[in-house]
């Protein structure tokens, strides 16, 4: 007995020296960053720790302080500054920079109180404190899936030129391509110093894990092998030089491999996955949300394999730490390993608590998605129309004093503007199109969860009323586009360029009219051939009149005939440069008189006929450069048709393709 008494009293007395060396290692480290403790009361102190933060260059890369002194320390010294600190402008800067260690500890509720105090004191911060405080409340509000706010604070951030993109937004809504896209296009690659080779690791890293969360795992796990590769290339190159940079790589390797380890696991490769998992572990722990999530991956690689021991071993060591983490992908990653376990060793009551829990996390970020989704889309427009509002302003400024080229600037800008309102439309009617296709399998769903009909009958008709307003507006924004350019035209006396604006008008109005039919249709997926072929006929006709004429129009569309948006799109515009060109040179002078439309369906193909009885034309006629025939072909080849033109007795085409994807 006294044996086992001496025993824990040396113990006792171990466990207290280790205690008190790491203490003394923990204050020669602080006195080394030149903090005094003794005059932790004094302002002074305030304003050296935020130096000294500063010097740590944790916004240009985060992992540097943590190799300095233990996050948790730096918490400790922090709020006990912010929470003591009676000047205003000291304090609001001491709340930027505790506010990011909160984040880093994702301990993002108590993160987000700061940072609102802070925002009310904005006007007192530089500028490098004020985009950290953005950055950081946007990344809060989409912890807490409260997108509007984010999407405010991300305007901000654009407006003050901090920024220029939405890909963290678009993520966050659940529009991955659409985020893959952003990041793409917008994206800045950082390169260290002046070497323009070896991109930082932040990059690749975002971009394997948007792929990732896109379901598309071979693309992800090429990006990362690429990030991980440039990390190495970083390390061997001597003339890259930067603060505790052997220490940094090492962890942003593990990070890394970590994620190629949970790219093993998705793809059930558990063996394989394994040991990566174990070095992001062991290797990556100044990232402590990451760090646990490897965690909660390698137990449950364990758990698949049948190694129950080692699955507690790990999953335990999560328990202890999730009481502390403010991070729903760790919480609800947890709730489902541990749902995967009990279920597994038949305690199914446990099991059931913790499927409860992970169908609640899960509902409710699948509710705040459809939220955010819906806020974006009317956001959208609005948000594109900013950008294009901030380079008009900026290419008026630097051209000021060039009037003639202004006027030829400004129409390559409307022309850039068409081409990405364009591209938008695409976007949303392919989300559109699927939102579609998803319909039937939530009608299925809620065939087993009867509860919930009423609210996803309320959702559906929240969602069509507002993809109805989306393409009201998208409508309206076309209309601004056509009625800008004839407010040009009318200032411009060279016929050409009226001309030329006056075709790219009309190519606006076909566009204008598909939505002007969703819109009133109340069928957001197809488009009626003969009300809109009628409508965009008539319209042609009229520009186009002359006085002391009247050409007939002889239009046979069959009634039954539907297109979806894309491929109205591609037909309207044909048929608008085919009428156009008609009225251009078939039924000038009095040459015509009569102009044939039909559109027809046989057996699976669709026949598209237009035929004029003006005098022809010869082929050498045809100018290489016609912006209207070469769009004529690219419109082709978007529907697969094959293109017919006689010009023996006035001017006939003939267009077919096949009808696989039409609504009949």
């Amino acid at each position: 007995m006294k044996q086992l008494s001496s025993i824990i009293i040396i113990l006792l007395m171990a466990i207290n020296t280790r205690s008190q060396v790491n203490n003394m290692d923990l204050q020669l480290k602080i006195s080394q960053l030149g903090l005094d403790s003794s005059k932790i009361d004094n302002p002074q102190f305030a304003e050296h720790l935020i130096n000294v933060w500063v010097m740590q260059e944790r916004e240009e890369n985060k992992f540097n302080p943590y190799i300095v002194l233990p996050i948790k320390k730096w918490e400790s010294i922090f709020e006990k500054q912010y929470c003591k600190t009676n000047d205003p402008n000291l304090r609001a800067a001491i709340g930027i920079h505790y506010s990011s260690i909160l984040i880093d500890l994702s301990q993002y509720e108590k993160a987000l109180g700061v940072l609102q105090q802070v925002y009310t004191e904005r006007r007192r911060l530089t500028k490098n404190e004020y985009e950290i405080l953005l950055d950081n409340l946007e990344q809060c509000y989409k912890s807490k899936n409260e997108i509007a706010k984010a999407i405010s604070i991300r305007k901000e951030i654009i407006e003050n030129k901090l920024l220029s993109n939405y890909w963290k937004i678009y993520k966050a809504c659940g529009l991955r391509e659409a985020a893959i896209e952003d990041y793409l296009l917008f994206e800045q690659k950082e390169f260290y110093n002046d070497n323009n080779k070896i991109i930082k690791p932040n990059y690749y890293n975002n971009l394997s894990r948007l792929y990732f969360a896109n379901n598309n795992i071979d693309s992800a796990v090429k990006y990362a092998t690429l990030g991980l590769s440039k990390i190495d290339e970083a390390n061997q190159d001597k003339s890259i030089q930067f603060i505790n940079k052997k220490e940094i790589l090492a962890n942003w390797k593990a990070l890394y491999i970590g994620f190629l380890g949970k790219c093993d696991m998705t793809n059930k490769e558990y063996i394989k996955a394994i040991p990566k998992l174990k070095y992001n572990v062991d290797n990556g722990k100044i990232d402590i949300e990451s760090n646990t999530l490897s965690m909660i991956y390698l137990s449950l690689c364990y758990l698949n394999l049948n190694d129950l021991k080692n699955y507690r071993l790990y999953s335990d060591s999560v328990k202890n730490r999730i009481k502390s983490i403010d991070a729903e992908d760790v919480i609800r990653s947890y709730y489902s390993a541990s749902q995967q376990y009990f279920a597994k060793i038949n305690k199914y009551d446990s099991a059931f608590r913790y499927l409860t829990l992970y169908a609640q996390y899960k509902d409710r970020m699948t509710k705040g998605i459809q939220q955010n989704q819906s806020i974006l889309l009317l956001g959208q427009l609005e948000i594109q129309k900013r950008r294009s509002e901030l380079i008009a302003n900026n290419l008026n400024l630097i051209n000021s004093e060039k009037e003639n080229k202004n006027s030829r600037s400004r129409i390559w800008l409307l022309g850039i503007s068409i081409g990405v309102t364009a591209l938008i439309t695409i976007i949303i009617a392919l989300f559109l199109f699927q939102s579609l296709k998803n319909k039937k399998t939530i009608s299925q769903k809620n065939k087993e969860l009867q509860e919930s009909v009423k609210l996803t009958g309320e959702q559906i008709s929240k969602n069509d009323l507002l993809l109805k307003e989306l393409h009201h507006r998208v409508k309206n924004n076309l209309q601004l586009m056509y009625s800008l350019l004839n407010l040009q035209k009318r200032r411009n006396n060279n016929l050409e360029i009226k001309n030329n604006l006056s075709t790219v008008q009309n190519r606006i109005q076909t566009m204008a009219l598909v939505h002007e039919n969703l819109y009133n249709s109340g069928n957001f997926e197809y488009v009626v051939a003969e009300k809109y072929i009628e409508t965009l006929a008539n319209h042609l006709k009229s520009i186009y009149k002359q006085e002391n004429r009247n050409i007939i129009q002889n239009i046979n569309i069959d009634s039954t005939i539907q297109f979806p948006i894309d491929q109205i799109i591609s037909l309207g515009l044909i048929i608008n440069e085919i009428i156009s060109n008609a009225y251009k040179y078939a039924f000038n002078d009095n040459k015509g008189t009569t102009l044939d439309i039909t559109l027809a369906k046989i057996n699976n193909t669709i026949i598209l006929e237009i035929n004029d009885d003006g005098p022809g034309f010869s082929k050498l006629q045809i100018r290489e450069d016609s912006l209207g025939l070469k769009l004529v072909e690219i419109m082709c080849a978007q529907l697969n048709a094959t293109i017919d033109t006689s010009s023996t007795n006035g001017v006939s085409y003939t267009i077919e393709f096949e009808s696989n994807n039409l609504e009949l």
